[in-house]
């Protein structure tokens, strides 16, 4: 009968390391998550910060647009740097477009942390 070693074998210690790591991380993953977060998944998930950010973005519009331009315009979506604004009719959209340098130097600084870079109008309904 043969008297087994006191010291383990080195690949007994890497099997006990790679199987610690599984574990922690399998318990880890069933953690409860924080309320924080599952509020904060739901909120983008739902696009319940993007109407929040539309509000902001309607003052500032009105701000930089003015109340002409405003009853006849409506502020759409912000993608990639490019302001969506939805206007009535031709005409306002022309003269939209002469505007439009102006109306995005006052956006730019009412929203600086926004990341606009570009004015896009459109023909819609409003409304």
């Amino acid at each position: 009968m043969s008297i087994p070693p006191t010291e383990p074998h080195p690949d007994d210690w890497a099997n006990l390391e790679r199987r610690t790591k599984s574990y922690q991380r399998w318990h880890y993953a069933q953690q409860p998550k924080k309320v924080a977060e599952v509020i904060s998944q739901v909120v983008q998930r739902r696009g319940y910060a993007q109407v929040r950010n539309l509000g902001e973005w309607n003052d500032a519009w009105q701000a930089a647009a003015g109340e002409a331009f405003a009853a006849v315009t409506e502020v759409g979506q912000l993608r990639r740097g490019v302001l969506e604004v939805t206007a009535a009719n031709s005409l306002v959209m022309q003269e939209l477009g002469f505007e439009k340098e102006r109306i995005l130097q006052e956006l730019q600084t009412a929203r600086p942390d926004a990341g606009l870079k570009q004015l896009r109008f459109r023909v819609g309904k409003i409304g």
